[in-house]
Parts: C-alpha cells; sequence; structure tokens
C-alpha cells in the first residue's frame, strides 16, 4: 500500500499535526495534501470533460483531499496552502445544498451522474490562474475551476461558488459523454441562477428580453439583465414541474447522449438531445397543459405574461 505522505508547498508553511496529517482548524474542513505521483490518482486529462480554465491543471500533481475523502483540490505547489483549504471547504460545505435544490442527495448524485465521469465518487477542484477573482469558479464536468488567490475573492463568493456548482452538477446529470454540454444556454444559466437565488426579471418586464433565443454563449445578447430573463424563463418551468421533474429532465438528456441516437442541434441551435428529452417528459405550463418545447419557445411571452 502506498504510503500517503503529506507533501510540504513550495514558499509555504504546511503545518501537519504530529499524529496525523489533518488539519484542524475550526474554519477549513480537515483533510491533507497528497501527490498523485505518490497515490496514482492524477488529475482528470479528458479534453472532453474539462473547459479551457479547468485544462490548466492537467499535469499538476499537488492536491488537497478532505478527511472525508468526497473533495479534492488540485493546483500549482506555488499557491498558497489556504487556498486549497479555502477551495476544499466552500466546495464540500455548499454541494450537498446544492443538490437539495435538484432533489438529491450526494449518493443520488454519484449513482446518476455520468458513468464516463472521471473519479464518480469524488467532488474535483482545480486552482486555475486562467479564472479571475472577480469570477471566482467555472463549473464543468469533471472539474469545478476556481481563482488560485483566495485572499482576493469577492464578498459574493458562498453565491458564485453555488451557481458554480449548480453548473457543475447540470453537466454531470445531462451529459453522457457529448464533447459539448447538451443543455440550452438561457436554462443552465437560468436554472443555476435559481439555484443560487440570484435576482429574476419580473414577469410584467418578460418582453424586455427574449431568452429563449439564447441557445447558445455566442447567441447571447449584450446587455446584462439578460441573466435575470433566463432565470424568469426557468423559473417559469420549475414552477410549473417541480424541481424534481426537472432534474429528471436533465438525466433524460444524459440518456438521450448515451443512446447515441439524437446528435446534432435544432434549426433554432437547441441540441436534439434536450428537444427530445423535453418534450418526452410531458411538461406542462401553468394551467397543466401539455407544453412542447416548440410551444414553449413560440408562445414564451404570451405564457410568462399570464
Amino acid at each position: 500500500m502506498l504510503a500517503l505522505a503529506a507533501v510540504v508547498l513550495s514558499g509555504c508553511k504546511v503545518s501537519a499535526t504530529s499524529g496525523d496529517r489533518y488539519y484542524e482548524e475550526p474554519s477549513y474542513s480537515r483533510g491533507y495534501f497528497l501527490d498523485a505521483r505518490d497515490t496514482g490518482r492524477y488529475f482528470p486529462s479528458e479534453s472532453w470533460s474539462l473547459n479551457h480554465e479547468a485544462e490548466v491543471c492537467i499535469g499538476e500533481t499537488l492536491y488537497f483531499e478532505t478527511a472525508d475523502g468526497r473533495v479534492r483540490v488540485y493546483g500549482s505547489s506555488a499557491y498558497s496552502e489556504n487556498t486549497f483549504r479555502a477551495a476544499a471547504t466552500e466546495l464540500n460545505t455548499r454541494i450537498d445544498g446544492v443538490l437539495n435544490r435538484f432533489k438529491m442527495t450526494w449518493r443520488d448524485f454519484v449513482d446518476e451522474r455520468s458513468a464516463e465521469a472521471p473519479y464518480p465518487e469524488r467532488l474535483t477542484g482545480c486552482l486555475s490562474s486562467r479564472v479571475t477573482n472577480a469570477n471566482l469558479a467555472s463549473g464543468t464536468l469533471a472539474a469545478v475551476a476556481i481563482a488560485p488567490y483566495h485572499r482576493s475573492w469577492p464578498y459574493e463568493a458562498g453565491q458564485i461558488f453555488t451557481h458554480e456548482l449548480a453548473h457543475y452538477v447540470q453537466e454531470n446529470l445531462s451529459r453522457y459523454n457529448a464533447a459539448v454540454p447538451l443543455l440550452p444556454y438561457w436554462f443552465a444559466e437560468g436554472q443555476a441562477a435559481l439555484v443560487a437565488g440570484d435576482p429574476v426579471a419580473p414577469a410584467y418586464q418578460h418582453y424586455d428580453y427574449s431568452p429563449l433565443r439564447d441557445a447558445t454563449r455566442s447567441e447571447a445578447g449584450n446587455v446584462s439583465y439578460r441573466f435575470e430573463h433566463y432565470a424568469l424563463a426557468y423559473r417559469y418551468l420549475e414552477q410549473a414541474n417541480g424541481a424534481l421533474t426537472m432534474t429528471l429532465l436533465l438525466d433524460l438528456v444524459q440518456y438521450m447522449d448515451w443512446t447515441g441516437d439524437y446528435r446534432g442541434e435544432i434549426s433554432t441551435g437547441e441540441s436534439r438531445a434536450f428537444v427530445e428529452a423535453f418534450d418526452a417528459m410531458e411538461l406542462v405550463d401553468h394551467r397543466g397543459r401539455y407544453l412542447s418545447f416548440g410551444r414553449f419557445y413560440a408562445e414564451y411571452h404570451e405564457l410568462v405574461g399570464m
């Protein structure tokens, strides 16, 4: 069995206890520093499961693992030990609350996430120089990329972590091994906004923006308030159908991806897997009438404005 020795960070003082390698400070989750060259647990290298921000950790061998083994945060030894620990603590303490909004437990999530996900029983973080302090984090299927200087994290750090963990959950539930995200941009951002408690546009302002036209980020309008309208569009679906139904929708999108029968996009830019799953779920509008994706797209303003 490999000896898991604590790693002394370059330029940092690592204060492990004499009896074990755990950190006892009350503000951080307990855990220990390890090296993938000893454990064999390297940062995921499958490019399809990472975004640009998280790819920076490919090849990094140093990581901090929480005592319960649920969270690992990888990064350069040049970063402060407390940033590793702060990042791990944020992920470990917030993931259960996020999953609760999806009507799931951690065990439910492990069972339902893509079988292709690396380290399916772990939540992986990456201290990334490609993430600014203002953006703080970026969630994708294999990892959550995190700004590497915790003392410069913004005041709204908790809300941002919650939002990005929602994206992490979405990606794991809705993709099997697709090379790109399968959820429409407005849906993914709207759901994450609602989970994080971000602002939602008032229904009477629905004509100010048409969120369903933003199937991808490249199609999004150049106005900051669009995110509030993404949240409005998603909230309409959740209020009419329930949070659990929306989670089941994500799971069905993953199934559509797994079958391989619903590749590509439809004419309005959404993935075929999402549209097929949306229609198969037999969602309803606020009056209980069947709501196809085509009808939601065509009648959005009439529905939300009622």
